[in-house]
Parts: structure tokens; C-alpha cells; sequence
């Protein structure tokens, strides 16, 4: 009476055992990896549009009524987004007036990439990659004076970005999210900063 297999069968048995549970154990393993790499550079872009919107509605603040205030902050954001973001996916900037909330839009201008570039006001030479489309808001038209008499006090200003996050990895697809990625707005909203 034999007890004991044949220890040549049984190492190529427990061989092919092990293969096989490594082969159902990879894929899910990579399908995590890929996962932590997707949602790595998803969150680092949100964060980056989030810093790029709070930049700019800062620097908006503190310029005023400087006729060459837009520009500056169009300048701002493309200098912001920056890698791992695209600038060529900004789907647009818009810098409005707006109550402390940011709830309510009194009016806005509105900038979308491509020609004819906006030029920078006194300084036709210099341009950035936008194009205005609404001029609700224009930089003369905004209130840093503290005294009421003279425009009804300081306004509070607002800056949207929008931005159009693309997939770096073919995950979606395969766990069956589709091929349209997310699109971040972010708006943020400051008082702008007084003068007397």
C-alpha cells in the first residue's frame, strides 16, 4: 500500500497551482495600481484648478479697477496650469461681480481660449491665448472705494475656471466609466481690497 504520491507529480501539480492563482490574483492587482495612478493625477488637477481659481481672484482683488486687471489674471492663470495640467484645456475664465456667497452674477467677463488673442490694455504687443466674449464687468466698472457715496461700497469679486480633465489611463474604459472625463469649475470669490 502506497501512502505517499510521487514527489515529481506533486511539484508539478502544486506549480500550476501556483500559476494560476497568480494569474487571478494580477489582474485585479493591476486593475489597483492603474486605479491609485488615475485617481493620483485626478486629484492632483482638481486641487490645481482649485489653487489656479484662488490665485486669481486674489490677484483680481488686489488690482481693482486697473484697466489691465483681466489681463493679468488671464496671464495668472495660464502661468498656473501647469503640468501635470494642460493649459489647452481650459474651457474658459470668467471674472464677475458677485455677492459675498459668490452666489449671484451681476454681470461678467467672459474669456475663451483661441483667436483673436486678448491684448493687454496700453500694450498691444503682449497678448494671451484668450478671447472675450461678455464684457459685463469691466474693470472701470468695478468699486475699491471704501466711501458708499461714490459706488455703493466695495464690490466682491468672483473667477471661474473651468477646466476639461482627460483620462491618462485606460481604466475607465475597462471598469466601464466611458470615455467623457470629468469637467472641474471652480469659482472663488474675494472682497476686493479697498482703497480710500
Amino acid at each position: 500500500m502506497r501512502l505517499i504520491g510521487h514527489p515529481l507529480r506533486r511539484h508539478r501539480r502544486s506549480r500550476g497551482q501556483a500559476l494560476a492563482e497568480f494569474s487571478l490574483v494580477l489582474l485585479p492587482f493591476m486593475m489597483i495600481i492603474v486605479a491609485l495612478i488615475e485617481f493620483s493625477f485626478l486629484l492632483t488637477v482638481k486641487i490645481g484648478v482649485t489653487d489656479t481659481a484662488q490665485d486669481a481672484v486674489q490677484l483680481a482683488s488686489e488690482l481693482g479697477t486697473d484697466q489691465t486687471s483681466d489681463f493679468q489674471v488671464l496671464q495668472l492663470v495660464q502661468k498656473d496650469v501647469s503640468a501635470p495640467m494642460d493649459p489647452s484645456k481650459i474651457v474658459s475664465v470668467e471674472i464677475f461681480q458677485t455677492d459675498i456667497y459668490g452666489k449671484v452674477n451681476s454681470g461678467e467677463d467672459k474669456y475663451l481660449p483661441g483667436a483673436p488673442f486678448y491684448q493687454e490694455p496700453g500694450n498691444t504687443t503682449q497678448t494671451v491665448p484668450f478671447h472675450q466674449i461678455s464684457a459685463g464687468y469691466l474693470p472701470s466698472a468695478r468699486c475699491a472705494a471704501v466711501a458708499t457715496t461714490v459706488c455703493g461700497g466695495v464690490d466682491y469679486i468672483g473667477v471661474i475656471v473651468t477646466y476639461q480633465y482627460s483620462w491618462v489611463t485606460p481604466l475607465p474604459n475597462l471598469v466601464g466609466l466611458g470615455s467623457s472625463p470629468p469637467t472641474f469649475v471652480q469659482t472663488s470669490v474675494s472682497r476686493m481690497e479697498p482703497i480710500q
